[in-house]
């Protein structure tokens, strides 16, 4: 807009310059003046679109789960519906997910690995993750920061019975209890086992997040987990 103008006097401005052109240097006349500001407003209005549809429409996570070092090409959206079906999840109302693929290597320093260091970390402090399942090197990194509710707290006295002689004990700094079971060797457990997720390694350690909001269901995912 000239300095000095109103909007008015701009629009009349253009017309003027328009006027007894064809159509076609029309077009050209606005695509040389208008492409870049008409570009930006449709994609701040497809942008917030976006957001608004996602707002509207996101559920509450009734689980969340990491599995970390192991790999897999699975389908997992279907494999947690047969885990939805399981617990009975209101799919219309909650959702559940599984990350696979998710690489921490303790050596290295690659920016890969870094960012999915600072993910995990603020999945735990904001409360997102549930169930983190990781070969025993992995697992124990996290174990020292407390990471992992003490099993003995959170499972009922029949799955402390069955996995108790597969139970990992860690001695957690500066809570006084000792050695306590943070954690599971579930390599063999059915379900793990269809994944592929650690078929090269066979260890695999299931634990559930000290912070974790939905204990139930993380309760729920280790007994679905050892399904046939």
């Amino acid at each position: 807009m000239a300095d000095g103008n109103s909007v008015s006097d701009e629009i009349k401005a253009q017309h003027k310059k328009l006027a007894g052109k064809t159509p076609k240097e029309k077009f050209q006349y606005f695509w040389e003046y208008y492409r870049i500001p008409t570009l930006v407003t449709i994609l701040v209005a497809a942008f917030a679109a976006n957001l608004i549809y996602t707002i509207v429409t996101a559920k509450d996570s009734a689980l969340s789960v990491l599995f970390i070092n192991g790999y897999s090409e699975m389908d997992t959206e279907a494999f947690m519906s047969g885990f939805d079906e399981y617990a009975q999840i209101d799919t219309k109302e909650y959702s559940t997910s599984l990350e696979m693929n998710f690489t921490i290597q303790e050596e290295a320093t690659d920016q890969y690995t870094m960012a999915n260091v600072q993910k995990l970390m603020a999945l735990v402090a904001a409360k997102e993750l549930d169930v983190i399942m990781a070969d025993t090197s992995t697992f124990t990194n996290y174990a020292e920061p407390g990471y992992f509710c003490n099993l003995n707290e959170v499972l009922p006295q029949e799955l402390i019975d069955k996995y108790q002689d597969r139970f990992f004990y860690y001695d957690i700094p500066d809570d006084d209890q000792g050695e306590v079971p943070i954690g599971i060797q579930f390599a063999d457990a059915p379900k793990v086992v269809e994944t592929g997720a650690y078929a090269v390694t066979n260890d695999a350690l299931f634990g559930i997040v000290v912070n974790s909001e939905h204990v139930d269901n993380a309760v729920k995912f280790l007994e679905y987990m050892d399904m046939e």
